[in-house]
């Protein structure tokens, strides 16, 4: 895998993608701050943070396809990279002028729309640089760089804002997603990434056949989960974790800042502990995976986050909370690893990309459903009821799943 440096394209690729990582995290970590500043005791303020990052995704995902097929990814990256630097740049001195939130929010659902096309793009290019049989050992290259740079931007950020004030962080985060852009140009002669045909294509057709072929894809999916039980069991799971990661984002990072007093610093930790947990997860299922039926992986996972939701409450210390982002973090690396490789064995290799492609979809709508009931809920009830109502509402779902479970047929449920 180390060997792939050598290729100028994908090393620049993986540093670029490295830095962005970087600058995305410090991203959160400002905003959580001027949040907290401007908002102290409001969960929902955090709430409609979820959402402005989330529904920029779930807009703009049918459609992104059409712009990268036909423009030139690297100068989309450059392009991307640069106006999110410029917007990070410019954002505090609107919001000293105005004295509001608002050009936070405008920020938001402008940088993550750009980094949709950013991240769609350096996926779509990474089969340019290295041969075929070297596509598995790139994309690790990348995943390990950039968690590697998740747990930096999450704990280092913390700090770092804490030490500069959220001012001075927004600038350092643009000069980041500026060397970001600046390493893209790294990567070989602009013509390398050039659609492989110019063909003059009329925008409005395009977006209304992805438009489409969307919702064609979501029309098949409601047909899968008609008949087959395999996908019924599995999207019942892929619902699970954007669910909780809007817990984690609204109510948890709230008791980490405002209710523990812990600050940025302490959101940070609860991030990178996250990120640990994941590494570790995911080590464990590449090593283990295989020796447990992976419904029954899903199952046990579930119920073991329900049941620390609902033990929470009881337990109300920093150290109790950064142990559940732990188990957090692994449980989430069971249930994602899990789900992935059920679809890949059960699905037909006909569908399983556009399978994929709506699951990625169902996620972040999710997330943006999660967050308005969240946000909605935070006037009425305090963190910890709440807390322990998702615990209830989890445990609730692993009946469902053990149901549903149970009815797929035998032969085909010892095989997951």
């Amino acid at each position: 895998m180390l060997e792939l440096l050598k290729k100028r394209g994908i090393t620049f690729l993986g540093f670029s993608n490295t830095i962005s990582q970087l600058g995305d995290r410090l991203t959160h970590m400002v905003i959580i701050t001027l949040i907290g500043s401007m908002f102290p005791g409001r969960v929902s303020a955090f709430s409609e943070f979820a959402i402005t990052w989330s529904l920029p995704i779930v807009i703009l995902s049918p459609f992104a396809g059409v712009f990268i097929e036909h423009w030139n990814k690297q100068t989309i990256m450059l392009r991307c990279h640069v106006i999110q630097s410029i917007l990070i740049f410019l954002t505090p001195t609107f919001v000293v002028l105005t004295h509001s939130i608002l050009p936070i929010w405008i920020l938001i659902i402008a940088f993550f729309s750009l980094d949709m096309f950013n991240n769609t793009s350096k996926n779509a290019i990474i089969p340019d640089l290295v041969e075929y049989d070297e596509l598995v050992a790139a994309n690790s290259l990348i995943i390990i760089l950039a968690r590697i740079a998740t747990f930096i931007g999450m704990v280092g950020g913390g700090y770092l804002v804490k030490w500069v004030g959220w001012r001075f962080g927004f600038y350092i985060d643009a000069s980041t997603h500026l060397i970001a852009g600046l390493l893209v140009l790294g990567m070989g002669t602009k013509s390398l990434f050039a659609p492989v045909k110019k063909l003059e294509f009329s925008l409005r057709k395009e977006l209304k056949k992805s438009a489409r072929l969307f919702f064609q894809d979501l029309k098949e999916l409601g047909g899968l989960l008609i008949k087959d039980r395999v996908v019924i069991f599995v999207m019942l799971s892929v619902f699970i974790l954007p669910f909780v990661a809007a817990v984690a984002y609204i109510i948890l990072i709230y008791l980490v800042q405002q209710i523990f007093g812990l600050g940025t610093t302490g959101v940070g930790w609860f991030g990178g502990v996250i990120g640990i947990g994941m590494l570790i997860g995911g080590l464990l299922m590449g090593f283990f995976g295989k020796m447990i039926n992976r419904g029954k992986i899903i199952i046990i996972s579930i119920a073991v986050l329900g049941f620390f939701f609902i033990i929470g409450p009881i337990f109300t210390t920093p150290f109790f909370l950064y142990t559940i982002a732990f188990i957090a973090g692994m449980v989430f690396s069971f249930i994602g690893i899990a789900q992935d490789t059920m679809l890949q064995e059960d699905v037909l290799k006909g569908i399983r990309g556009r399978v994929f492609a709506t699951k990625e979809f169902v996620i972040n709508l999710t997330v943006v459903i999660s967050a308005i009931f969240f946000g909605a809920i935070s006037k009425f009830f305090s963190p910890y009821p709440i807390i322990r109502g998702v615990g209830v509402f989890l445990m609730i779902i692993m009946v469902f799943a053990i149901l549903i479970f149970r009815s797929i047929p035998p032969a085909v449920r010892a095989k997951l």
